[in-house]
């Protein structure tokens, strides 16, 4: 394992997203005050710190810095193209960030847990450079403690909405297939604190396990519509709900509005890694609700047509204007979220 690099602290002059702690080991023993933080943080930002989670992360950021030192022509060999594919690289620039299309300035290497767990036997195996091929085993481990986590976090919101405690965890199985990914993360030093590394936007799936080094993740305020930058706190992963589970909840938990931009202070100064467990509902789950009215009008699609449609509308090779980027979006043009993209 490389040795751990020496980075400036996060300023002390600018004031973070008020996050909720939660301490995993009591959630997962059933503690209701951890609970509610965790619903309350569900129908607030959206996202929360979590602490005491068992979940290995160091080796990813290693990962990281030996993916994306690569030759760009030797990462270009896993490309995940313009069709919707979201396993493999994504080269800087190749998403936008705004309704004008301006390209992002950050890489991507996502990894399937069905690939990795081998969770179909009958699937070809897909390609990888070598340094992940080297980490099969580790990236297995991670993909396993990190879908344990956001067990407990379903079933906690489950419950907290009236529904069986199993309901959502039965949507969101490991053992079955569907788009949940490991991602390793790049974005240069960025000295212009006015720079998106990657646009404002909600995640595709239910549940999002993050750890950062560095700041420059920001949040949307739902209320004040306020961007807060969110600090990194040592020990803790960062955990955020997504679309998938909004909509199964019929809305009644927030997917948080989010973006990447420059990091604050002298941490602008260094490259900046994260490394993400993605967790969305197995593949062929119809997302409607499951508590609530049914709007009639809208026509649910699959969990895997919704990443597929996300990542295509996405791309900066399918934007066609101010009207992509409305096409494109998630949970943030309905409800406390309709009002926040530009």
């Amino acid at each position: 394992m490389a040795p751990a690099r020496t980075i400036p602290p996060f300023p002390s002059d600018i004031v973070p997203a008020h996050l909720y702690e939660v301490d995993f080991k009591l959630l997962r023993q059933g503690d209701d005050t951890e609970a509610q933080k965790v619903f309350d943080a569900a129908r607030g930002y959206g996202f929360f710190y979590l602490r005491n989670h068992d979940i290995d992360s160091d080796f990813m950021f290693d990962l990281a810095s030996q993916v994306f030192q690569l030759p760009l022509e030797e990462k270009m060999k896993y490309d995940m193209g313009t069709t919707g594919k979201y396993f493999g690289y994504k080269r800087s620039g190749s998403q936008y960030v705004d309704s004008k299309g301006t390209p992002d300035q950050s890489e991507f290497y996502n990894v399937s847990k069905d690939d990795i767990l081998r969770t179909d036997p009958n699937a070809k195996q897909l390609q990888h450079p070598e340094p992940v091929n080297q980490r099969r085993e580790e990236l297995e481990q991670f993909m396993k403690a990190g879908h344990k986590v956001i067990t407990v976090v379903l079933r906690v919101l489950g419950e907290k909405l009236g529904l069986d405690a199993d309901k959502l965890p039965a949507l969101h199985r490991l053992d079955r297939t569907g788009g949940d990914q490991a991602r390793v993360t790049f974005a240069p030093p960025m000295m212009d604190q006015k720079s998106i590394s990657l646009g404002e936007h909600t995640d595709f799936g239910s549940v999002t396990v993050l750890f950062n080094e560095l700041g420059g993740l920001q949040v949307l305020n739902p209320q004040s519509k306020e961007w807060k930058y969110v600090k990194p706190e040592p020990g803790c992963a960062v955990i955020n709900l997504g679309d998938a589970v909004a909509k199964l909840a019929n809305e009644e938990l927030y997917s948080g509005v989010h973006r990447v931009v420059a990091p604050p202070g002298d941490q602008a100064k260094y490259p900046r890694h994260s490394c993400v467990y993605f967790s969305r509902p197995n593949g062929n789950v119809v997302l409607k609700p499951l508590l609530g009215e049914v709007d009639k009008n809208e026509e649910p699609m699959t969990a895997d047509e919704w990443i597929k449609q996300r990542a295509m509308l996405r791309n900066t090779a399918n934007y066609k204007g101010p009207e992509t980027l409305v096409a494109s979006r998630g949970t943030e043009h309905t409800k406390a979220n309709k009002d926040t993209v530009v």
